[in-house]
């Protein structure tokens, strides 16, 4: 394992802020080996400056905004979760919320919650070819206000037929 992938596991690793003395003692670096990694990591927006003075920096990652408005059960949007789920209907053409939670790797329930608050804010559309982003800038409104029942009202305005019911039969039963 070379340096920096080191001091790359240590800054995901480490929840407290850090400089770059802490990063040299507690992996055992050289503290010069330490600063240019630090400018890379700062370079690619991996860590964050939190003080000039002190030189102390964070995991970009670290803190994570969510939004705590209760409005679909007990569900607080996390605003990188609706990210990445735009970011997935920004790939191709999806008809259906399986498709979605397939790629995605999460629940149906999950990517239909989120597709009903982006839904419901105006971020996501729907027309006749599927799913679509509409826009990407109203992302921390994500919660104030659900719509319930948009997702089925758009769909039915955008003229996507459902997919007809297949009957049981007493052929098929056994």
């Amino acid at each position: 394992m070379t340096n920096k992938n080191i001091i790359r596991n240590f800054v995901n690793q480490y929840r407290k802020p850090f400089n770059t003395e802490t990063i040299a003692e507690l992996t055992g670096i050289e503290t010069k080996s330490v600063r240019q990694s630090i400018r890379t990591l700062l370079a690619n927006k991996e860590i964050k400056c939190i003080s000039i003075q002190d030189k102390l920096y964070v995991c970009s990652n670290r803190y994570q905004s969510q939004v705590g408005f209760n409005q679909k059960g007990k569900w607080n949007y996390n605003t990188q979760v609706a990210e990445e789920i735009l970011n997935i209907l920004d790939t191709r053409q999806y008809r259906s919320i399986r498709e979605i939670a397939s790629d995605y790797g999460k629940s149906r329930q999950l990517v239909f919650v989120y597709l009903e608050a982006l839904a419901s804010i105006g971020m996501v559309g729907i027309n006749t070819s599927g799913y679509k982003v509409l826009s990407k800038e109203r992302i921390l409104k994500l919660g104030t206000y659900i719509q319930p029942g948009i997702l089925g009202k758009m769909r039915i305005e955008s003229g996507i037929k459902p997919k007809p019911w297949m009957r049981k039969t007493a052929a098929s039963a056994y």
